[in-house]
């Protein structure tokens, strides 16, 4: 059955997607329609490829879509996480009665990410507790984050008195989960110094 979802006309008014090469506009659209229906995407720059006829540099094109803003945050399963969709998609709230919303909030439980905006019904989040999710109440909390992703106390205190000086915001826009933000960090470190674990799993992923 085919999927049906919303899709943002005002891109062609923001600067971010303007800038992007052709090529990079046409993945962005490949990824948000490829995407499951809680926004994560497995990588497949080959398929991509073959259908475009046309070469994309992955690293080029995260740089330059999450340059202002995180857009797209790379989780330790090698998968990519639209940081916008499940709000642009459902809203706010999400009803863990309704079908659809159940299986997308298994999806978050199943890639390890936490659902930062409210849930109705069998788990109730407060707006203040939403809130507080948006940055770490200490320091130690980021450095045992970062310790259970298989990073390293240098990096968790990196993280945090990197934000903590420019007041947890993202480019322009005040950070909303910064788990999902520090997920994205030692992603992205663990490109800039990969080890052979985490090559193998992005081939994998790749190729599945």
């Amino acid at each position: 059955m085919m999927a049906k979802r919303f899709t943002d006309t005002m891109k062609w008014e923001e600067d971010w997607y303007l800038d992007l090469s052709l090529t990079q506009k046409l993945f962005w659209i490949y990824i948000c329609d490829n995407c499951n229906h809680a926004g994560i995407f497995k990588p497949n720059k080959r398929l991509f490829e073959m259908l475009i006829g046309d070469k994309i540099d992955l690293n080029k094109f995260l740089e330059q879509v999450n340059e202002d803003k995180l857009r797209i945050s790379i989780l330790v399963n090698g998968r990519w996480y639209i940081t916008g969709f499940i709000e642009f998609q459902y809203g706010s709230s999400l009803n863990a009665n309704n079908r659809v919303h159940k299986s997308i909030l298994k999806l978050l439980n199943d890639n390890d990410l936490d659902w930062d905006g409210e849930v109705q019904e069998s788990k109730q989040m407060t707006r203040k507790e939403s809130t507080q999710q948006a940055k770490p109440k200490t320091i130690s909390e980021v450095v045992d984050y970062f310790l259970s992703k298989g990073s390293t106390k240098k990096d968790g205190e990196k993280f945090y008195y990197f934000y903590e000086s420019n007041g947890w915001k993202v480019g322009k826009n005040k950070m909303k989960n910064w788990k999902m933000a520090a997920s994205g960090w030692v992603s992205r470190d663990k490109q800039t110094k990969p080890d052979a674990d985490y090559l193998g799993g992005q081939l994998q992923a790749m190729k599945s």
